[in-house]
């Protein structure tokens, strides 16, 4: 009988709640997947760090950014997220881009891969049941691996260097229901313009 009555009063105080407003249908789970273009920060890293090998030259010149030696076919994102209120989401994002270059005599290839793990914040402020406006900031750490043979020996992890990470979304857009589309403005240490998608929620 006691077991009975501390479930009906357990199931009253879920109920209270959800009728206050306190505790809502949620987690919701997202997962999404975004792409952006050329990472210019990353391979800005990239070129310092083999610019003799790339350019020719001893000494690097920033006034002459030599960005279109440096290859990539851009940076894609993926993301889980869960959405504690409506106005309020937490997630994880695991983020990865490629780079290669030729080396200026042309007897070979450099390549080097940059890797950020960004758990991250989402502020919602204009919602409907198909559209979602917001804003958001993460911090994390990005691996910058085959970037600087001396950087490596400073890191100990064999051609990998360990650096902060992070990302602001000023503006972005979610459409769609349990499907959605993705677009936003974002900056920082992934890329800096725009990205898009597609993400799923259950």
């Amino acid at each position: 009988m006691k077991r009975i009555v501390l479930l009906l009063a357990l199931l009253f105080g879920v109920q209270a709640l959800h009728a206050q407003g306190i505790l809502e249908r949620y987690p919701q789970t997202e997962v999404s997947f975004t792409y952006s273009f050329y990472p210019r920060l990353a391979a800005e890293e990239f070129l310092d760090a083999h610019y003799g090998a790339i350019t020719g030259h001893s000494i690097p010149n920033s006034s002459a950014y030599q960005g279109s030696q440096i290859h990539c076919v851009g940076l894609l994102t993926g993301e889980v997220a869960f959405k504690l209120r409506k106005w309020f989401t937490v997630g994880v994002q695991l983020a990865g881009a490629n780079f290669w270059a030729d080396t200026v005599n042309g007897g070979g290839r450099i390549s080097g891969t940059a890797l950020y793990l960004l758990p991250n914040v989402r502020f919602t402020y204009v919602r409907s049941d198909v559209f979602k406006m917001y804003s958001g900031v993460g911090l994390g750490l990005g691996v910058l691996s085959g970037f600087s043979a001396e950087k490596s020996v400073f890191a100990g992890i064999g051609g990998a260097d360990i650096q902060p990470a992070f990302q602001a979304v000023p503006v972005g857009i979610q459409f769609g229901r349990d499907i959605y589309g993705i677009a936003e403005v974002s900056l920082g240490t992934m890329n800096v313009g725009l990205r898009a998608g597609i993400g799923y929620r259950f």
